[in-house]
């Protein structure tokens, strides 16, 4: 990547946080995990490696991890958060302090706030308690494969559409191709209920049925998101 080089703050060791780590890390970006235990961070530092939830594939050199919130959050340039979408709002209330409130806080948690009945980031940004720039990033992507460089494409959406296309240029590359959009409902709506939705078409295959039955009931599922987008605004 010809850009120049940003520090980039991953919130969340597990397997979909060292993947956007690899995805900002391989353009050239200097990452740092934050994670919780310190074997883990130990390991990415000294191999390379998060084997307990990504073994065998080789994070860039410019990645590295901590234990330390503060150092990991120090001097960032946009944060991606990575962590169970119901632990999410706490987290970020316990932290705020430390996350500099004019940075990007960029969320690829998946779900609708139980606790609260709202959106995610609606939950995040009364955690917040301030104004902070947010984005939510979603769409078809196993770490697995992001990690293995296996060509995907993800959408970022924004309510300003300048912090979505920022993120989009520190994470897209060749093999990750990130979209901008102001569409924040339609993005955290999607990726909060297609997993009911992939329910359904794992009972439809369970049953026996065939092409027909599939095709018939993703289409409808699509409709119904849509309608269901565009009621949410």
């Amino acid at each position: 990547s010809s850009q120049k080089p940003k520090k980039i703050t991953v919130i969340g060791g597990g397997a979909y946080g060292t993947a956007m780590a690899a995805a900002a890390g391989r353009n050239g970006h200097h990452v740092f995990i934050y994670v919780r235990r310190r074997e883990v961070a130990r390991e990415i530092k000294l191999t390379g490696q998060n084997a307990h939830y990504l073994p065998g594939l080789q994070l860039p050199r410019t990645v590295t991890a901590t234990t330390d919130v503060e150092e990991a959050l120090r001097g960032t340039e946009l944060i991606i958060h990575a962590l169970p979408a119901q632990k999410s709002p706490a987290w970020i209330e316990e932290h705020r302090d430390l996350i500099p409130p004019d940075v990007i806080y960029c969320s690829t948690a998946k779900g609708l706030h139980l606790d609260s009945k709202s959106l995610l980031s609606t939950a995040m940004l009364k955690a917040f308690g301030r104004d902070q720039p947010l984005a939510v990033l979603s769409g078809p992507s196993f770490a697995k494969e992001i990690v293995s460089e296996q060509p995907t494409s993800v959408v970022v959406a924004s309510k300003k559409l300048a912090d979505a296309v920022f993120v989009q240029r520190v994470m897209s590359s060749t093999t990750f191709r990130v979209y901008a959009s102001q569409d924040t409902v339609g993005v955290e709506l999607g990726g909060a209920l297609k997993n009911p939705l992939a329910l359904g078409a794992g009972m439809i295959e369970g049953l026996g049925f065939g092409i027909n039955t599939m095709s018939a009931y993703v289409t409808r599922s699509c409709a119904e998101l849509t309608s269901l987008c565009m009621a949410m605004g």
